[in-house]
């Protein structure tokens, strides 16, 4: 169909020249549906050298190491006749407390047609145990989630995202307890204020990227990327700001990663993959681009970490 899109997942090392090396073979993730209105096919994660690929509905989990994958049953909490089920967010992590591997999703219910959209809604929680192979709901209510590319972030067991309330503050979703809690940022960071935000690890702190929305126009010279750091993870007396970045030369359309605690993953607004070096200041090019907006990375460590089949009926492990 002339509206279908593919989705890849390409795999690459970095070498002392900070340059892209492939790993493996791409991968065509044909389960994935991908068409023009829906470009934004997330990689989450890592957790143990697994990541998890979505479309929203349908979610694989891959070790690239080993190329082994599962893909996920269809959680049989729909919605009733008459309504819509918006997927807000996903996220996946491992639960030290029980050992095991578990996929969230929350997800907003509303009137279909929507004749008076959004009209009210109603906040769903599914929560797909590996372990048992199995779905269940989740009884608790959440706030609506600010998506953005690299809004979504795993760290210290707990899935992180972006919702506005009075201002934008992080949203945090325990992994083990299945409690949600929020944190604040920094003072000068609000969503009224104009720019985007993208969360990233650096240094093993969760760090902070404010970037300006590329769909307004904006000052070149006041066109700045701000990075923080929270110092101490939960307290939010204790971001500091560690980076002011000038504008680079290329129209950015949205950070993706920060890589090897250096390089500063970025998307241009003609697709391209593109680096920022936090300590040389240099930017350089590389080539692989996609469908506009599309692009997303997630940084992982290999580990042979294995995906099992649960029971003889249970989800079967497949290989790419």
């Amino acid at each position: 169909e002339p509206d279908q899109l593919k989705s890849i997942a390409s795999f690459f090392s970095c070498d002392d020249n900070n340059d892209l090396n492939i790993l493996s073979p791409d991968l065509d993730v044909s389960d994935l549906t991908s068409t023009c209105d829906t470009i934004f096919n997330q990689l989450i994660g890592p957790s143990h050298g697994l990541i998890a690929l979505t479309d929203s509905f349908i979610i694989i989990v891959l070790n690239p190491a080993t190329r082994k994958y599962i893909v996920l049953p269809p959680s049989p909490f729909g919605c009733p006749k008459g309504y819509h089920r918006s997927v807000e967010g996903i996220g996946f992590g491992f639960d030290s407390i029980v050992n095991d591997y578990k996929v969230v999703r929350l997800s907003d219910v509303y009137w279909d047609p929507p004749t008076d959209y959004p009209g009210p809604r109603e906040p769903k929680v599914d929560i797909y145990d590996l372990g048992i192979d199995s779905w269940r709901e989740l009884d608790v209510e959440f706030p609506p989630i600010y998506y953005l590319p690299c809004s979504e972030m795993y760290y210290k067991e707990a899935v992180h995202w972006f919702i506005v309330t009075d201002t934008v503050v992080i949203f945090c979703f325990d992994i083990s307890t299945e409690t949600f809690r929020t944190m604040k940022m920094p003072g000068c960071c609000t969503f009224f204020n104009g720019p985007r935000y993208g969360l990233a690890i650096l240094n093993g702190h969760l760090t902070l990227i404010c970037y300006p929305d590329p769909m307004s126009s904006i000052d070149p010279t006041e066109d700045l990327i701000e990075i923080w750091m929270m110092k101490e993870y939960g307290a939010s007396e204790s971001w500091i700001k560690i980076y002011t970045i000038r504008p680079v030369p290329i129209p950015i359309e949205s950070p993706l990663a920060i890589w090897k605690d250096q390089l500063l993953l970025l998307q241009t607004k003609r697709g391209f993959l593109i680096s920022y070096d936090l300590n040389s200041n240099e930017v350089k090019e590389f080539n692989l681009n996609c469908d506009f907006e599309s692009l997303r990375v997630v940084v992982y460590t290999e580990r042979l970490t294995a995906i099992s089949r649960i029971s003889e009926h249970g989800t079967l492990v497949q290989q790419f």
